[in-house]
């Protein structure tokens, strides 16, 4: 099984004392898990301002190479249909079968207005990630259950 890192929590898996990226990490090293991406320029630009080591996660078995030219195209498909400025996430997603996105837990944030949006309520990567790529959402150490043994489609 593979899951998709987002942007946004690329911090949380560096840092290896933060608890809800624990089972993620446990769950690559002894479940052969792997982390699907592909070499989009988005891609290639989120991975290097993050400073995660795609060699270090390369030599230890833990990447998933998709077909730049399938997500692409597949991107360009979809980006109508999306709420989310992540079209390369979700197209990632469903050209490669992926059904669990790892992202991190968000503190309440504005949205139109001034209302603000409820703590735990789905951000619009969150909702379409569901929509499309008919996925869940791993944010917390309680998410745990979704990572499973089977290997990547």
């Amino acid at each position: 099984m593979c899951v998709i890192l987002d942007a946004n929590c690329f911090a949380s898996f560096r840092d290896r004392a933060n608890q809800d990226m624990q089972p993620i990490r446990r769950w690559l090293a002894e479940k052969n898990g792997k982390i699907a991406y592909t070499d989009t320029l988005k891609f290639r630009d989120e991975w290097k301002s993050s400073g995660l080591d795609l060699r270090e996660l390369n030599r230890a078995g833990q990447l998933r190479l998709i077909p730049r030219d399938e997500v692409l195209s597949k991107q360009a498909e979809i980006e109508e249909e999306l709420e989310s400025d992540d079209p390369h996430v979700i197209a990632l997603a469903m050209v490669a079968g992926i059904r669990v996105l790892v992202v991190q837990r968000q503190p309440d944030e504005p949205l139109r207005g001034r209302r603000r949006r409820a703590r735990g309520a789905d951000t619009a990567l969150q909702r379409d990630f569901k929509r499309l790529a008919n996925g869940s959402v791993y944010i917390t150490a309680s998410h745990r259950h979704l990572l499973t043994k089977d290997l990547c489609p």
